[in-house]
């Protein structure tokens, strides 16, 4: 299991009702750590990498839950190693 994987099963995200509220949230971000996961392994074992995720539900009418729309932006950027001269 890599460290983004572990992070996102310790926080709130893993239990409710401190985190994620609603099934299709977090079968999200269910779907979100595997896409890391699959976007990591393209990456040299050795290779740094900045993972950066957010995202964002909206409903239509927020009382009765309906309408709803997601949205989810995930940046991995690598990080350029340091050599020394």
């Amino acid at each position: 299991m890599t460290e983004i994987h572990r992070q996102l099963k310790a926080g709130p995200l893993a239990h409710k009702p401190a985190g994620l509220s609603d099934d299709g949230e977090r079968e999200t971000v269910r779907h979100i750590s595997e896409t890391i996961n699959q976007c990591l392994e393209t990456f040299d074992p050795e290779q740094s990498v900045s993972v950066a995720a957010h995202g964002n539900i909206a409903f239509d009418n927020s009382h009765s839950k309906t309408g709803a729309r997601q949205t989810v932006a995930l940046t991995i950027t690598p990080i350029p190693s340091v050599v020394s001269p």
